[in-house]
């Protein structure tokens, strides 16, 4: 695995618009104005569609950019693990990631101790009395 640093979508972006660049000014050169016309349309779709173009460039160098964990869970965990994905129609590696990302990136919430709760429980009693 290489320690280089993944392309970002905005690095990709720009080498896409350099790319549309050089071909307009190709297009802008050519003779013939039928044939002209035709490849200044292909740069026009090229130029709506280039951002979508680098999301998707990006995603592939982030997928590319991964490793494989091996991990053991119940039975029960993986059968619903996989119905789940089949539900969403998406592979169980996928599901299985989103839900780690999630679980990692979510906030946590601070869990109450006993005597927190115990302290939280006589102050209602005292304030409804």
């Amino acid at each position: 695995m290489s320690d280089a640093r993944p392309m970002s979508r905005d690095e990709v972006l720009a080498g896409l618009r350099d790319e549309i660049a050089e071909t307009r000014r190709s297009a802008e050169a050519e003779q013939d104005p039928v044939r002209r016309a035709e490849r200044l349309e292909k740069v026009a779709i090229r130029e709506e569609i280039a951002e979508e173009e680098a999301d998707a460039i990006a995603a592939e160098i982030a997928e590319n950019q991964q490793t494989a964990l091996s991990l053991r869970v119940p039975i029960s965990l993986a059968a619903e693990l996989k119905a789940r994905a089949a539900a969403e129609r998406i592979p169980t590696s996928a599901l299985v990631r989103r839900l780690l990302t999630q679980a990692l990136h979510a906030p946590t919430a601070p869990v109450l101790t006993v005597e927190q709760v115990e302290e939280i429980a006589r102050r209602v009693l005292r304030e409804s009395a």
